[in-house]
């Protein structure tokens, strides 16, 4: 059951969802606007995105508008991240658990690797499967991780370390809002709250569809 401050949190965030989402009119003159609270940011309008191909854990061929018709969560990571996507990832993963079923067949999940060069769909596959056997995984195109990171405002850097040391990657941490026409809606920023993230999700999943 929801206490106090998580019911006004949710309260606003619709209201906030429900102002975002019926802007779409001014927007078009205006180009996209943003509402947000608590580090929560929603565009009034979608923002078109590339139809980029990947390949999924599963060593399948994957296209972005596959995740057309439902929310979509991606965050821009890679396996050998130390710290910042273990914690991304466990956090999403408990998010999801409190979700009720109806809500998690609404939602997409997906790490976008920003190390291709590394990240293999036999890497990737265990990788996913530790935090949660439903999130995919996306990697192998060097052209479409960058075009999709610039859409998104993603931003990734390789970073060399002294000696045999093995190279780390620098990258964004906030999670990216994809919505069920596969355009770009918004991101979350970090810190991730699983309870903050669930209201956030069933608030999303359950807005009219424009």
């Amino acid at each position: 059951m929801l206490n106090a401050t998580q019911r006004i949190f949710a309260s606003v965030l619709f209201l906030l969802l429900v102002s975002a989402m019926t802007g779409g009119a001014l927007a078009r003159l205006n180009g996209p606007s943003a509402v947000g609270i608590d580090g929560v940011r929603i565009f009034s309008r979608g923002i078109p995105i590339s139809d980029g191909q990947f390949i999924a854990q599963t060593g399948n061929s994957f296209h972005l508008s596959e995740l057309s018709g439902s929310w979509s969560l991606l965050f821009f990571g890679y396996t050998y991240c130390p710290d910042v996507c273990p914690m991304t990832l466990a956090n999403l993963s408990r998010t999801w658990k409190r979700l009720p079923l109806d809500v998690q067949a609404q939602l997409n999940v997906v790490l976008v690797s920003v190390d291709p060069e590394r990240d293999t769909p036999a890497s990737m596959a265990p990788y996913m499967g530790y935090f949660n056997p439903s999130f995919m995984a996306l990697t192998g195109n060097p052209t479409a991780l960058k075009t999709l990171a610039t859409e998104v405002n993603a931003f990734f850097a390789r970073v060399e370390r002294d000696g045999d040391l093995a190279y780390l990657m620098d990258h964004s941490a906030n999670i990216v809002l994809i919505d069920p026409a596969g355009q770009y809606r918004g991101y979350i920023e970090p810190p991730l709250d699983p309870q903050r993230l669930t209201s956030v999700i069933q608030q999303l999943v359950s807005m009219p569809r424009y």
